[in-house]
């Protein structure tokens, strides 16, 4: 079976017995039928006339490595799994997440990163393999949009404190007259006494102990002319700083309490938005170079905290109360379900970014290993990350005389009251403080550059005469992000952001991955995908067994019980004090929700409405065929399988289904090596 110029063979079979890609021993040229390594790319496109247009490429395999590291491993290593591990149970969340790990994350950012590669295209394009499933791609891509306009609030806080540390006294250290009035604020925790018992000898021996609270024991020194001491109850300088000095945080977010918007904030925002355009205005050319320092760096600064902290007195119970498990935990499900949110948000899973980096890879790239690489990587900066918190946690307790659980807070807390703190106790403070939030920016820049270069390439994929105005595409997107982020920088932005994170990102991601690891392993065939990477690799990955079932079984069916649970279980966001939020600010997030979904039932409508347009289209089963069989356009970014396909559409003696270009083999013309 020959094309018109009888120069190539194509073979397909049902079987898993591929002869792989095509052999780099041989040399490929029009009248030999030889595909050699020496050939450039350029005379290859032009001896065989390809039109479509060359996608970048990364400079080197570190640029990638360096780049799906940085985007996976952000901000939230550092303060959101650390307290999510102290709040359910240490290690039995440690446990569960490192099972979630292997059952959905490493083998969905497998999937991701072999669909980005073989298909040479990004979240939205990449659906050729099955057009009903294009909505999808664009829901990730809004879902990168949202987190990129809040994520740089959060990097702007970090550049906030970057300045605030450079002051020859920390700002979170002191006490103001006003706090101290009207919150009793306490610029350092003294260690509380022990507390008061019936023996009068030991009391005097102390010379003072706190109050228990029962008046006998209380009253019983009263006759030796001692009294107990009160604990004192007060809020930190650090806690003050944060919530009424940074962010001035409003009473609630209602807008008459929104306010306007914080110039010094602002000021921030803008710096940190100007950073990202500089390092991403030229795509992963430039975002390619900077990852060498961006994804490099913040290891240095937790390897020299992390060194720092073990020293600490105490450190020990803070590391303890970090790893220690409680067993019980592992029967809750909110422990489960916990662990696979950070998972998502660790790993970048749905996001979309995953599939752009992967689409600039080249096509031979053992993306196998380096999917297991990375993958692991994240999770040990998350465990180090932990280490590097609660060693500093213990130390602080220490000094202090409270327990851990006490100075473990969630959410911004964490990286901005708990941590500044407990940097104000090394010295020198002002040091230690200026590289950790210089590391915490350089941890967020990585993550930003994925989510908007996500976006950056979702539009360009769609509309390829934009490509050459990359430059003002980057600048003119990340201005209106800028400009839609500025009520974030509002008194009461941080309940925006948190509406933002709840039902833009948070719940979505469930809903998206749920879709999508279906929509690629149920409808285009998870057999059919095995297939594409040996075409592109030359063999099967190892335990393919294994990456099978978790894409087939375990990863939709945890996943959508995952979903159902929170559904079941919801809970709206709220206030400190426990008051859910107002019910327009749930409508808000809702319709949010809404909009980051609305593409995947749209995507199947279309193109239902384009099949009645199609004349081929007249039975169901031709309908079925058309919505979710691959389109005619995909294949492998592979040039020399791409020319096969070209060809075969104007072959008179081999037809699309004898192809299946999906697939495609290319060995050289000879009959008696067919088998």
């Amino acid at each position: 079976m020959t094309t018109k110029k009888g120069s190539y063979q194509v073979w397909h079979t049902d079987t898993y017995g591929l002869p792989g890609s095509v052999d780099k021993q041989t040399s490929f040229s029009p009248d030999s039928g030889h595909i050699g390594d020496n050939d450039s790319r350029a005379e290859l496109a032009e001896d065989f006339g390809w039109t479509e247009e060359e996608r970048e490429q990364w400079g080197n395999k570190a640029e990638f490595i360096l780049s799906c590291v940085g985007l996976s491993v952000g901000l939230g290593n550092v303060w959101r799994f650390p307290y999510l591990a102290y709040a359910n149970g240490g290690a039995a969340f440690l446990i569960a997440y490192i099972i979630l790990q292997l059952l959905i994350g490493k083998p969905m950012y497998f999937m991701e990163l072999v669909m980005g590669q073989y298909s040479g295209s990004g979240p939205t394009k990449v659906w050729r393999m099955n057009p009903a499933a294009k909505g999808i791609g664009v829901s990730m891509c809004m879902i990168s949009l949202i987190v990129s306009i809040y994520y740089n609030i959060i990097m702007a806080y970090t550049l906030y404190y970057f300045f605030a540390s450079m002051q020859e006294t920390l700002p979170w250290t002191q006490c103001s007259e006003e706090w101290i009035r009207d919150y009793n604020c306490v610029s350092k925790y003294e260690p509380s006494p022990a507390p008061c018992t019936l023996n009068m000898t030991q009391n005097q021996e102390l010379g003072k102990c706190s109050c228990t609270g029962n008046s006998t024991i209380d009253n019983s020194s009263l006759p030796f002319n001692m009294s107990c001491t009160p604990k004192i109850v007060g809020t930190s300088s650090a806690e003050l700083y944060f919530y009424q000095e940074v962010i001035q945080i409003s009473s609630g977010m209602e807008p008459s309490s929104m306010g306007a918007p914080l110039y010094r904030i602002v000021l921030c925002l803008i710096l940190s938005w100007t950073v990202v355009v500089v390092c991403l205005i030229k795509g992963i050319k430039s975002s390619g170079k900077v990852v060498y320092f961006t994804a490099t760096f913040p290891y240095v600064i937790l390897l020299i905290l992390l060194v720092r902290g073990s020293l600490l007195d105490g450190a020990k119970e803070g590391v303890e109360y970090f790893i220690i498990p409680e067993w019980k935990k592992l029967a809750d499900l909110q422990v489960w379900v916990a662990a696979a949110g950070q998972m998502f948000f660790s790993l970048g899973v749905s996001f979309g970014g995953i599939i752009m980096f992967g689409s600039y890879n080249k096509f031979t790239n053992k993306v196998y290993s380096d999917s297991l690489l990375i993958s692991l990587t994240d999770m040990i900066t998350s465990i180090i990350a932990g280490f590097v918190v609660f060693t500093a946690f213990g130390g602080m307790a220490k000094a202090t005389g409270r327990k851990v659980s006490e100075v473990a807070k969630s959410g911004y807390g964490m990286a901005f009251v708990v941590y500044p703190e407990a940097l104000s106790n090394l010295p020198p403070s002002q040091l230690w403080s200026v590289l950790f939030f210089f590391m915490l920016f350089t941890l967020g820049l990585d993550s930003e550059f994925g989510m908007l270069e996500t976006v950056i390439t979702c539009i360009q994929d769609e509309f390829p005469k934009l490509k050459k105005y990359k430059t003002y595409i980057c600048i003119g997107l990340s201005c209106a992000c800028f400009l839609m982020a500025l009520p974030c920088t509002c008194p009461g932005g941080d309940y925006v952001v948190t509406i933002m994170d709840h039902y833009g990102s948070d719940f979505a991601l469930l809903i998206v991955s749920c879709f999508e690891v279906i929509s690629v392993m149920w409808v285009y065939g998870a057999m059919r995908f095995l297939k594409d990477i040996q075409y592109m690799l030359g063999s099967r990955p190892h335990g393919w067994p294994y990456w099978v079932f978790c894409w087939t079984v375990t990863a939709p069916l945890l996943i959508g019980l995952m979903f159902l649970y929170r559904m079941v279980q919801y809970k709206p966001p709220s206030y400190s004090d426990g008051t859910p939020y107002p019910h327009f600010a749930q409508s808000i997030g809702w319709t949010l929700l809404s909009l980051v979904l609305c593409p995947i039932p749209l995507g199947l409508i279309w193109r239902l409405i384009q099949s009645f347009s199609n004349p081929s289209v007249t039975t169901f089963k031709s309908r079925l065929h058309f919505l979710f069989s691959p389109s005619t356009d995909w294949g492998p970014n592979d040039k020399s399988a791409r020319k096969i396909r070209n060809e075969a559409k104007i072959s008179d003696d081999l037809s699309m289904e004898k192809l299946s270009y999906d697939n495609a083999t290319v060995i050289q013309a000879s009959p008696e090596k067919i088998v």
